[in-house]
This record gives C-alpha cells, sequence and structure tokens, in this order.
C-alpha cells in the first residue's frame, strides 16, 4: 500500500506540473517542478478525491513552503492523514 500512495501522489503531480513522471521522485523539491499555491490547492484536492482524505487545515497551502518542501513531504502528510482515517 505504501508503494501504491508514493506511486499516485507522484502521478498526481507530474499530471499537474506536466512534467514526465520519471522526472519526478521524493527528494523532489516542489518549487522545482513549478508548484505554486494555487497548484498546491489543485493537487490538494485531487489527494483529497483519490484518497478520500480531507487535510484539515486550509492554512497548509499559504504555508506551503514549511509544510511542503517535497514530495517526501506530501507523502508523509497523506500517509499520515490514512492511518488516522483507518484507525478511527
Amino acid at each position: 500500500m505504501s508503494e501504491e500512495i508514493n506511486n499516485v501522489i507522484l502521478d498526481v503531480l507530474a499530471k499537474h506540473t506536466q512534467i514526465d513522471r520519471e522526472k519526478v521522485n521524493l527528494e523532489t523539491r516542489l518549487n522545482s517542478i513549478g508548484v505554486d499555491s494555487l497548484m498546491m490547492v489543485e493537487i490538494i484536492f485531487d489527494l483529497e478525491e483519490r484518497f478520500d482524505i480531507s487535510i484539515p487545515d486550509p492554512e497548509f497551502v499559504g504555508q506551503q513552503n514549511k509544510q511542503f518542501e517535497t514530495v517526501a513531504d506530501v507523502v508523509r502528510v497523506v500517509k499520515d492523514l490514512i492511518e488516522q482515517q483507518t484507525a478511527s
């Protein structure tokens, strides 16, 4: 499941940034692939829909540079939310 989550997130990021999937990995810095705050909102909506989760803090997006610097940051948050959801 963990690898599947990684792949879905990488696919979503590649789709929104229009960058070849092979050029995006967990260490990729979001600002280096053109992710700005508006694009981050779209990415978050897409991830919420695909994983049936809710990212609870709308300030998340405004503080993208603090919360989401790399793809690994996005993966960590999504995995944490999925774990919280399955635990309840």
